[in-house]
């Protein structure tokens, strides 16, 4: 439908022109929330695991972390980018991120964080009883740059550095909180 190719690789259109062709071949007036869910929780679970996988072999066994960085583009409403970032050391804690630390040779996949948007941060502390008490502890921590409770200590001469003796949280049956807006 179009000529214009990628620089990355001609052999492909730009990612705009698949978007565009995508929204001009499917006429959905609009998506539901709801349907969008099931989709992305079920492709995480099968691109972590894919991570798992690479970050195995591209790390010879030794133990990792795969951060999970998704974002909407404003250009493209209805397209989410997702990337898996794998690496050797433990990643700063920034926003929009869902962190997990990997030990291959255990098969052991650990919880780190997961921050949301710094937009979204205000009211989710104003509405701090509607979330979980880890994720609105985390945010606070990590709006007034103390990185503990991320796995990091301060050196004497002020400097954030991770901390060796750190244990991250094992993944486990999920804390389900049920809300009533009637008590």
């Amino acid at each position: 439908m179009s000529t214009h190719t990628s620089h990355y690789d001609p052999n492909r259109d730009t990612v705009g022109t698949i978007y565009r062709d995508a929204q001009l071949q499917n006429r959905i007036e609009r998506i539901e929330v709801g349907d969008m869910t099931n989709c992305m929780m079920k492709s995480m679970v099968d691109d972590l695991n894919e991570s798992i996988e690479e970050g195995t072999k591209q790390f010879e066994g030794k133990e990792f972390y795969i951060t999970v960085h998704e974002k909407k583009d404003a250009q493209m409403p209805s397209c989410l980018l997702r990337r898996m970032i794998k690496t050797l050391y433990r990643p700063w804690p920034e926003d929009d991120t869902l962190v997990f630390f990997v030990h291959p040779a255990s098969g052991d996949v650990r919880f780190c964080w997961c921050l949301p948007h710094w937009s979204e941060m205000e009211n989710m502390l104003k509405g701090s009883e509607l979330f979980d008490r880890q994720m609105i502890d985390q945010i606070r921590a990590w709006k007034a740059v103390d990185l503990h409770c991320f796995g990091f200590v301060k050196t004497f001469e002020g400097q954030w550095i991770p901390n060796l003796d750190w244990v991250d949280e094992k993944l486990g049956t999920p804390k389900s909180k049920v809300l009533s807006m009637y008590g």
